[in-house]
């Protein structure tokens, strides 16, 4: 299985510095944004591009751009909502340029005709482009499940947040729930109380046998790592929890292949 992580991985090296530092730790892919805001952190995407063809790293998954504080806008009337949809657009034809495998989404707020159909058009550039767009869980399960009872797309799928997962809604199981759509992974750990993007080193209460269980039944994807590391107990140097990062997503392969034996 692939394993990937993300291009900013929660120390600030340079960008100039962080394709390498993930190709010599072992990872295959990135995930990413094209977020302008993060610039100083990634460099432009197509500076992005150019140090991972450098090293050898497959783009994987593209986060859409977005302010948390406006996702709401997307479902009701007015230009704010038309704004994010166009963005959400421009993304898919920025995963498209840059062989992106999909663009991850946030849907957040009430849900509406008026954002269903925003939804739809988005959809419709999807198909045309061949980039799926994959619904993250957030922190907004009653969205989330109407997205996928009132549309059905094929363009339309899953990304499983492993930490978010962990710290909200946990009564609501969405990986065995929605693992058919799966299109790809944010794979992170936390106490269990804040969304720390950390690995189960250094604060870690995911029961990994029961995700592995999961995702041994689900279509195969990159075990990819959306890391921020919001934990003050990280090693210093970056090529240390790199390794430590890579190892975690080698053990998690090895618990997904034994449960896929034991079919």
């Amino acid at each position: 299985m692939e394993k990937g992580i993300s291009y900013f991985f929660g120390y600030k090296v340079g960008a100039k510095n962080l394709a390498k530092l993930i190709k010599d730790a072992g990872f295959d892919s990135v995930i990413t944004s094209a977020d302008k805001r993060f610039n100083k952190e990634n460099g432009r995407i197509s500076y992005q591009i150019k140090k991972l063809k450098k090293y050898g790293l497959k783009p994987s998954s593209l986060h859409f751009t977005y302010n948390a504080s406006e996702l709401h806008y997307f479902w009701e009337e007015g230009k704010e909502g038309e704004r994010l949809k166009k963005n959400l657009i421009k993304d898919v034809k920025i995963a498209k340029k840059y062989g992106f495998k999909c663009v991850v989404v946030h849907l957040f707020g009430k849900y509406s005709e008026i954002g269903e159909k925003r939804l739809r058009e988005v959809l419709d550039v999807c198909e045309k482009l061949n980039v799926p767009l994959a619904v993250e869980n957030i922190n907004d399960k009653e969205t989330f499940v109407k997205t996928f009872e009132n549309i059905k797309h094929k363009m339309l799928r899953f990304c499983y947040d492993s930490g978010h997962g962990n710290v909200f809604d946990k009564d609501f199981d969405y990986l065995s729930e929605y693992g058919d759509k799966l299109i790809c992974l944010h794979l992170h750990d936390n106490n269990g109380k804040t969304d720390q993007h950390t690995i189960t080193k250094y604060s870690g209460t995911i029961d990994w046998h029961k995700i592995a269980k999961i995702l041994a039944k689900c279509p195969e994807v990159s075990l990819d790592y959306e890391i921020l590391n919001r934990v003050d107990n990280v090693p210093k140097d970056p090529k240390q929890f790199l390794m430590e990062a890579y190892s975690q997503a080698l053990e998690l392969e090895k618990l997904i292949e034994l449960y896929k034996t034991k079919e």
